[in-house]
């Protein structure tokens, strides 16, 4: 069972925690949100998991995709945005259709997820429709690259606004991300990750108080900045939104790029896929919480840019990564910054908890199914905590490494690049899957306008493409890395599970090496075909002595 990246852009910290929460408290090595799972006719015996009783209604439904989608994005994101767009109304536009793109996708992931009820996401959908290399590619990808590049670019948002309330000059607030050593926000970043790592180490239900605690932080700060925003309106500050589209880039790339950080804002809409079981009448319901929830929150989102333009210059939008503090500066003072980086702070920690929470239930998932990539020595479960010890300090060494190349708009644009990379790689299986033979006659409770599916994967290969011609060959080779990075997953799978017997060559020397797990199941499935086609044999056999004995008796009574 594996699971999505935690979303960064959104708050897995919220909802994920008491989602499913009932399976954690029987140990599960999953993340709760992928241990839910409802057998299906296309589950296979390995799949087989608990079951979970259906009871969340389309309320419920769209309370979890907003919970899991607004988070840190929509406190650092609109700066980067506005920087590329150049105007008001073209960033308005993005995030508008950043939502859009949003909601169509998640109407894809709604067939995919109905279709195919097997946990694991992404995995089991590349799986059924290239086969099993992509499956464990894209799980490959997400231990390295999605779940630790958004743990650490959240981090980089908590350090920010942690320096910008160190380093504040109510005198000069514009100016105050230039005087923060960038040591000091790599060390404050490292430390953010570290804390929340021994936190969650030191019990299995700290990491939901930390959940509850910090939840309604972020629902705070994003709702006093918008009631703000529009009382600054009403005093007819409108200025900025007065020839709105006057300064817009002419650049098509730049709106690729732009998209990214917005997009980042919004991710978190394919997330209630892993816990569809617990959805009452998913092929109604679930179409309908992603409609509502993805419009709300692009509303939601709209509405809070409006508010930072209608309370500050476009310029000061535009070069801040801390623009909530910037707001509270100018409407309330010094007071009002200080409670805006602190509320933030508590979104943004939050949000790195439900990152790292998650990321070391799939670490632990990997080396306990499939054993791949992830030694099994991962997959233990702490007895005296109830933690995946071994697995939270892995997750927070590689989100650790990630800390390191970049700031905030680096690491955001990274992750959004895999994600939307996955994301379109996984709709086109969708369409795919319509008319591979072994998967065309599916049933499918949902089923998306096929024009649209195809629609996204256009767009998403614009968006793709994009952003890596846009950086030109100075700046391409961050998104190189992770392609790189992302491909030698396959010639770990051609030693592993192609070729076995060339892995046991080159690391058999290794003291405890074995065999994945996978072929070892798959070794198991063989023993049992060939013992159930066995037990068939015999019967056969014995039905055939049983008709022979049965003539011959005919032949003696006449």
């Amino acid at each position: 069972m594996r699971r999505n990246s935690a979303n960064p852009g959104g708050s897995s910290d919220s909802s994920a925690f008491s989602f499913g929460g009932q399976l954690e408290k029987k140990n599960s090595i999953t993340s709760i949100e992928s241990g839910v799972h409802t057998p299906s006719i296309h589950s296979s015996i390995e799949d087989e998991g608990p079951v979970v009783v259906p009871h969340m209604g389309l309320l419920s439904s769209c309370n979890m995709i907003v919970g899991l989608i607004i988070g840190s994005g929509i406190f650092a994101s609109p700066g980067p945005v506005t920087l590329k767009v150049k105007s008001v109304g073209a960033s308005l536009v993005v995030w508008a259709i950043g939502g859009l793109l949003s909601m169509i996708g998640a109407l894809c992931y709604a067939e995919l997820g109905t279709m195919i009820t097997k946990s694991g996401g992404e995995y089991q959908y590349l799986k059924s429709a290239y086969g099993l290399c992509a499956g464990l590619t894209f799980s490959w990808a997400n231990l390295l690259l999605t779940n630790p590049i958004g743990t650490a670019s959240i981090a980089t948002v908590f350090a920010q606004y942690i320096m910008e309330m160190a380093y504040f000059d109510p005198n000069n607030p514009t100016a105050n991300a230039q005087n923060v050593p960038t040591y000091a926000l790599k060390l404050v970043t490292i430390a953010c990750i570290w804390v929340v790592v021994i936190f969650n180490a030191f019990g299995r239900k700290a990491g939901a108080m930390v959940a509850n605690v910090f939840t309604a932080a972020k629902l705070l700060a994003l709702s006093m900045i918008i009631i703000i925003g529009w009382a600054w309106i009403g005093k007819g500050h409108v200025q900025n939104f007065q020839n709105a589209f006057g300064t817009s880039s002419t650049n098509a790339l730049d709106y690729g790029t732009a998209m990214y950080m917005a997009l980042f804002s919004y991710n978190g809409w394919n997330n209630l896929n892993y816990g569809i079981a617990e959805v009452k009448n998913p092929q109604r319901v679930l179409p309908l919480a992603i409609t509502i929830s993805c419009i709300l929150v692009t509303i939601v989102y709209i509405l809070g840019n409006i508010a930072y333009f209608a309370t500050l210059p476009v310029e000061t939008v535009a070069n801040s990564t801390t623009v909530a503090m910037q707001l509270g500066m100018e409407a309330m003072g010094k007071g009002g910054a200080y409670f805006f980086a602190l509320m933030v702070v508590f979104s943004t920690f939050g949000a790195v908890n439900g990152n790292v929470w998650a990321a070391s239930r799939l670490v632990m998932t990997a080396a306990n199914e499939d054993s791949v990539y992830m030694p099994p020595y991962f997959g233990v479960l702490n007895e005296k905590r109830e933690t995946p010890i071994r697995a939270l300090i892995l997750v927070g060494c590689i989100a650790t490494i990630w800390t390191a190349p970049g700031d905030f708009t680096y690491l955001a644009n990274m992750y959004s690049f895999t994600g939307w990379l996955f994301y379109g790689i996984a709709i086109a299986g969708l369409v795919v899957m319509r008319f591979k033979k072994s998967t065309k006659d599916l049933h499918r409770p949902f089923k998306i306008w096929l024009p649209l599916a195809i629609f996204f994967v256009i767009i998403d290969c614009y968006l793709v493409i994009a952003p890596l011609v846009d950086a030109g060959s100075e700046g391409a080779y961050q998104y190189v890395i992770c392609v790189i990075v992302g491909l030698l997953a396959i010639p770990i799978w051609f030693v592993r599970v192609k070729k076995p017997w060339i892995g046991r060559k080159l690391w058999g020397w290794i003291p405890g090496y074995q065999d994945a797990r996978i072929l070892q199941t798959r070794r198991r499935k063989d023993a049992r075909k060939a013992r159930d086609a066995a037990v068939d044999t015999d019967n056969d056999i014995a039905l055939e002595q049983r008709a022979s004995v049965a003539v011959n008796n005919e032949k003696v009574e006449l």
